[in-house]
């Protein structure tokens, strides 16, 4: 009798166990399914920032070529007029 019980015991441990391992899963894959969202997230936004900083930096080579190797400058204001 105390051996069934001690088996009994150790059933209804085992079990537990095994209901907090597989509840330890989907909580850890829940939280590595969110990780990697983020992931796809920062790395959309890291292309973009990319694209926008090579953007903004062309036009910086562009000036800088015009002015060193085409002697051009930006015209001054009495240079400038108004069309309507």
């Amino acid at each position: 009798m105390k051996l069934n019980l001690i088996l009994f015991a150790l059933l209804i441990l085992f079990a537990l166990v095994k209901i907090n391992a597989h509840h330890q899963y989907h909580v850890n894959h829940h939280a590595l399914e969110i990780e990697k969202q983020k992931t796809i997230e920062l790395k959309d936004e890291q292309h973009r920032l990319l694209i926008e900083e090579s953007s903004k930096s062309g036009n910086g080579r562009i000036l800088e070529y015009a002015k060193g190797k085409l002697n051009m400058n930006p015209p001054e204001k009495k240079q400038k007029k108004l069309i309507k």
